[in-house]
C-alpha cells in the first residue's frame, strides 16, 4: 500500500525529531504528539477513501471470538497485579528494604494524571487510536497481508514494531505488540487488540495508584 510510505516517513523522519528538538520541555507535546498524528492520519485516509474500515480491522466476522479473546487476555494483567501484590503481602516481602516506603510515591511525580478525565482518556481513547493506527493500519496492511500463512512471523514483527513506533523499548511494549499482532492475525479484527491494550493500561494505573510497591518489581516492564 503506497500511502503507508509517506505516512511512515513523515512520522519517523520529520515529526519525531521535531517534537523532541523543537519542544524539549513541553510535556504535552512529548507525550501526545504521536496520538495526534495517528488521529489525523486515520481521519485523512478514511475521508479520502484510501483505506476502508474493514482494512483497519473493523470486521463483522468473528466478533464474538474477538470479544472473548480481548476480554480474557485484557483481564489477565489486571488480575495478575492484584494477585502479585497479595503474594508479596502474604510472603512478608511488602515491608522489605526494596519495597519499603513505596506508598510515599506520588503519581504526579511519575508522570501520571490524577484526574478522572485524564485516566479515562488514557484508558479508552489512547488504546483505541493507538491500536487502530499501529495494528489496524500498519501491521494489518504492511505485515499481515504479506504473511498470510505465517502467524509466528506476524507476532514477532508486531512485537518489534510496537515499541519502535513509541520509541520506548520495554518488555511490556514488546509483549503487548506481540499479543496485539497475534490476535489481529487470528481473529481478523482489531477489537481484541484494543481490549487487551485497555487491560494493560488499567493494570498500569492500578500499580501506580493502588499497588505502588509493585513498581520496584515491575519497573523493567514499562
Amino acid at each position: 500500500m503506497k500511502i503507508l510510505t509517506p505516512i511512515l516517513a513523515l512520522y519517523f523522519l520529520v515529526l519525531f525529531p521535531t517534537a523532541h528538538l523543537a519542544f524539549p520541555g513541553n510535556r504535552f507535546v512529548y507525550e501526545f504528539w504521536h496520538i495526534l498524528y495517528f488521529s489525523l492520519v486515520l481521519t485523512g485516509v478514511l475521508a479520502l477513501k484510501h483505506i476502508s474500515f474493514q482494512q483497519l480491522g473493523f470486521n463483522k466476522n468473528n466478533i464474538g471470538k474477538s470479544l472473548a479473546i480481548g476480554i480474557l487476555f485484557g483481564a489477565l494483567p489486571v488480575m495478575a497485579v492484584a494477585l502479585l501484590d497479595s503474594l508479596l503481602v502474604k510472603a512478608g516481602l511488602s515491608q522489605s528494604e526494596l519495597l519499603a516506603g513505596a506508598n510515599l510515591r506520588m503519581p504526579e511525580e511519575m508522570g501520571f494524571n490524577i484526574s478522572s478525565t485524564g485516566n479515562i482518556f488514557a484508558t479508552l481513547i489512547i488504546p483505541f487510536i493507538d491500536q487502530v493506527f499501529v495494528m489496524g493500519l500498519i501491521v494489518n496492511n504492511l505485515i499481515i497481508k504479506g504473511n498470510k500463512g505465517n502467524t509466528g512471523r506476524v507476532i514477532i514483527s508486531g512485537g518489534l514494531l510496537y515499541p519502535l513506533f513509541h520509541f520506548k523499548p520495554s518488555i511490556g511494549n514488546l509483549v503487548l505488540g506481540m499479543l496485539s499482532a497475534g490476535f489481529l492475525k487470528i481473529t481478523g479484527s482489531i477489537i481484541a487488540p484494543i481490549l487487551v491494550h485497555i487491560g494493560f493500561v488499567i493494570a498500569e494505573i492500578l500499580i501506580v495508584f493502588n499497588y505502588p510497591r509493585l513498581i520496584s518489581i515491575l519497573v523493567f516492564l514499562v
